[in-house]
């Protein structure tokens, strides 16, 4: 039996300019809406999602930090950590501790950890999994680290001095509009396919269950009205790029019954319980 579990690690505020940003402006006019928007939206859940496989254990994501509220945590000179976010995380909503109230020793118990990207609302859990095997595109690690990735809004500097994750490119068969994969479990009934746009080399992951298919997509759409709508968000690289992927995923659920299930959803949970499919 295959199953698939959100755990909610907090929650987040963003601009309504980075949610749904102008199509119609270029990517630097983008970012400065987002910078100079004096609203919010509603707060946002920060999803992780948990899979249930006969090979074991595997977690999409790593959710973020409770010391997200420690002075500090966040570059002082980075206007977007400054001004674009408001981040609500309690020391018993990270990832570990939500993971043993499930009876899961993050450390122990897990097959895989796989991260969509390493933007620091996704990654900043890293420090549960020292003894996991942790996956992530190689496009998106080289993208995250340094100088580059702390712009792009990774943190580098908060990741642990030992992690090292296995880094993969995508080889494996055609899955519908997407033309690569690679697969996650030896049956392939977990895989990844690539969504860029948000960021570049950010992945999803696809679960075929027995009755249904899930799309875990992370970032790559911030909620399944702007995925149907055809909006991308305001902190996308590429507009073209980001429409490209909403399209795939779109295509993709028009073939089988494909549940959506993005990492700041506020109705991620009620299609989940419902195995309300996306139609696009």
């Amino acid at each position: 039996m295959i199953s698939v579990r959100a755990v909610k690690t907090g929650s987040i505020r963003i601009r309504p300019s980075h949610r749904a940003g102008r199509m119609d402006h270029p990517v630097w006019r983008r970012r400065l809406d987002m910078l100079r928007d004096r609203a919010w939206t509603e707060p946002l859940p920060i999803y992780t999602y948990l899979v249930e496989h006969p090979e074991g254990l595997f977690l999409f994501d790593s959710g973020e930090t409770a010391r997200t509220a420690t002075k500090g945590f966040f570059p002082w000179w980075h206007p977007f950590f400054k001004l674009g976010v408001d981040i609500h995380v309690a020391p018993d909503d990270e990832i570990g501790p939500r993971l043993r109230t499930l009876g899961i020793d993050p450390d122990a118990d897990l097959r895989a950890v796989v991260l969509s990207h390493l933007h620091h609302d996704h990654a900043d859990g890293l420090h549960n999994f020292e003894n996991t095997r942790i996956v992530v595109g190689d496009e998106n690690w080289r993208a995250s680290r340094g100088l580059r990735g702390t712009i792009s809004g990774a943190l580098p500097k908060h990741w642990p001095s030992w992690f090292d994750p296995e880094r993969i490119a995508f080889a494996g068969p055609q899955a519908g509009p997407f033309a690569r994969t690679h697969p996650i479990t030896a049956d392939g009934r977990i895989f990844a396919v690539e969504t860029p746009g948000h960021m570049l080399g950010h992945l999803s992951v696809v679960v075929r269950a027995d009755d249904t298919t899930y799309f875990l997509a992370g970032d790559a759409t911030y909620d399944e009205k702007l995925l149907c709508d055809r909006v991308v968000d305001g902190a996308s690289y590429d507009v073209a790029t980001s429409l490209a992927t909403l399209d795939a995923i779109a295509e993709f659920s028009r073939a089988e019954p494909t549940v959506l299930l993005p990492a700041h959803d506020p109705l991620a949970e009620e299609r989940l319980a419902e195995k309300r499919p996306l139609h696009a």
